[in-house]
């Protein structure tokens, strides 16, 4: 559901030098979650939403697609 959110968040992550554990750190969530998401173990659009705010983009739904926005 998140395949191409996960890979743009990689992207963001390794321009801006940001380790899953900061991630955690800047979304308040474990470390293992992110990492959960960010391997399609959890596909919710809770994690998703609060890596968005914490990198500072929108994630948007259209179409049956997620895409982020604000990059």
């Amino acid at each position: 559901m998140f395949k191409k959110i996960c890979e743009d968040i990689r992207n963001i992550l390794k321009e801006k030098n940001i380790t899953y554990a900061q991630l955690g750190t800047y979304t308040g969530l474990s470390e293992s979650t992110i990492k959960r998401f960010m391997c399609g173990a959890d596909d919710s659009r809770r994690v998703a939403e609060k890596i968005a705010d914490a990198l500072n983009f929108t994630l948007v739904y259209s179409k049956g697609v997620y895409s982020i926005e604000g990059r």
